[in-house]
């Protein structure tokens, strides 16, 4: 079998990539021209192809068709995740999958049985209080869902939680704060998700096989503020206190970030708008939503010990 994979040179891309080779299929990675992929295995079934999104695509995928033929899987990883200018998401989550989705039909680089994977979001979602996206992250995965819908055959739309591993940066400032005994709360009671880029790949490797439709991943525990800092204290081998932070200074001081972030023409970790989102209740896998028949491995305790690792490995922290 063959995979494409768009955004394969990033954190979950770079993780799609080994399971699929691990799955003995022949990989694709779609990136852009002067890409990082320190993240990518070197192996013979594995070739990059540089593509340009602002460019035609019907004609980068005939091209590439020509070099390796006809596919089974097309996996639609990159997207934008954070951004101070909203129309961005659209533009790239929206904008970018529905180029290519008429690339891929006028091309037919996807097989006619071949099958469209798209890694959407639980912001697709919304949080459990409100289900219903809450941001325009959210809301352009939804949209970007939907134009798959009108226009391609077989699909599969993958929605995870919050995703962490090495590789990842996004939890890089909780371990620091950890790392100096520091946790900073703003509401302890709030109820989160976790998936493993690890489990999240190997449960959606597998599931593209077979499992057409909508798949919501976590790990099938619902975690607290104090759950996390039990396993900060285990790893760092040291007392980690929690820190209340009324909810009112850290959007005064996230507002803040956003204007300066905008000054400098350089796009921050996280937004104003991302902090409102993420400090929702997470916890969508005690609803009735279709999940994974595939069951993750990778406890919270041993991911967070293999993000650990790949930080201090990486001089991070």
């Amino acid at each position: 079998m063959k995979a494409v994979i768009t955004g394969a040179n990033g954190f979950l891309g770079s993780y799609l990539v080994k399971e699929c080779l691990r799955q003995k299929m022949e990989v694709c990675a779609f990136i852009r021209a002067n890409a990082n992929t320190t993240l990518l295995p070197e192996d013979p079934n594995l070739t990059l192809h540089h593509v340009n999104y602002s460019e035609n695509l019907s004609e980068q995928f005939s091209k590439i068709k020509d070099k390796i033929g006809d596919i089974d899987f097309f996996i639609h990883n990159a997207g934008m995740t954070v951004s101070l200018k909203n129309e961005e998401y659209y533009e790239v989550n929206v904008g970018i999958t529905t180029s290519i989705t008429i690339a891929l039909l006028s091309s037919k680089l996807l097989k006619s049985t071949g099958r469209f994977v798209y890694t959407s979001s639980y912001a697709a979602q919304g949080p459990a209080t409100i289900n219903q996206p809450v941001s325009h992250y959210g809301r352009s995965k939804l949209q970007a869902e939907k134009v798959i819908q009108e226009k391609m055959a077989d699909y599969l739309f993958v929605r995870p939680t919050a995703i962490y591993g090495a590789g990842d940066e996004a939890f890089l400032p909780l371990f620091k704060g950890a790392k100096m005994g520091i946790y900073p709360v703003t509401d302890s009671k709030q109820r989160m998700s976790m998936i493993h880029a690890g489990d999240l790949a190997r449960m959606l490797v597998e599931d593209m096989q077979t499992a057409p439709g909508i798949l919501h991943y976590n790990d099938g525990n619902t975690y607290l503020h104090k759950d996390f800092i039990n396993i900060f204290q285990e790893l760092f081998k040291k007392k980690v206190r929690k820190f209340p932070l009324p909810k009112w200074l850290a959007k005064l001081f996230m507002g803040s970030s956003d204007i300066w972030h905008k000054i400098i023409n350089k796009r921050p970790g996280i937004t104003l708008e991302k902090f409102d989102e993420i400090s929702q209740h997470w916890d969508l896998h005690t609803t009735d939503l279709r999940h994974s028949a595939v069951k993750p491995e990778i406890s919270l305790k041993e991911g967070f010990k293999d993000a650990l690792k790949y930080y201090q490995e990486n001089n991070l922290i």
